[in-house]
């Protein structure tokens, strides 16, 4: 888990460029990490998920991992073909943070569901001031979509879901 924290705050520290990237990341306090969330690069969401789980607020890790992932998507949607880095990024997050907070979630859906709706109820009421979300409203629509038919598809899946975990030997809570 350690590693996993250290790689996250890594990605953070080599993509910010504010005064805050210099400072070490691990005395900030969680409570500041959420309070500069909507400003923050993506990958400090995934730093925030990281340091929760890590800590065993499994649930809060996951509803910040969702809220990273959302404004990843969204971020390398808009960027198009310039995202390439941004993608390498994003897919090296969305493995070592982003697996074992599925692991856990995936193991109630109604936990599952609450975490990504809480990242699309918090992306809707915040700004985002890395991609502009007027001038990149269809990539958005694009991406909240796909967050939206997630939570339909575990809602309606709900058992099979169960079924695989089991069979996988992954715990259902």
């Amino acid at each position: 888990m350690k590693v996993m924290l250290a790689f996250a705050i890594m990605a953070f520290l080599a993509h910010s460029v504010s005064a805050q990237s210099v400072k070490d990341l691990d005395s900030i306090p969680t409570n500041e990490l959420i309070e500069t969330a909507p400003s923050a690069h993506p990958s400090m969401l995934y730093t925030l998920s990281a340091r929760l789980l890590e800590s065993g607020y499994r649930q809060d890790a996951a509803k910040w991992m969702y809220a990273g992932q959302l404004r990843y998507r969204f971020m390398i949607e808009a960027l198009g073909d310039a995202a390439a880095d941004e993608r390498v990024l994003f897919s090296a997050l969305t493995e070592s943070i982003g697996r074992p907070v599925n692991e856990y979630i995936a193991g109630d859906a109604d936990e599952w569901i609450a975490a990504m709706q809480f990242a699309l109820d918090w992306d809707a009421v915040h700004d985002n001031t890395l991609t502009s979300k007027t001038e990149f409203a269809s990539e958005l629509s694009g991406v909240r979509s796909g967050l939206a038919a997630l939570i339909d598809d575990v809602d309606a899946n709900r058992q099979l879901i169960h079924e695989r975990r089991k069979a996988a030997g992954l715990p259902n809570r």
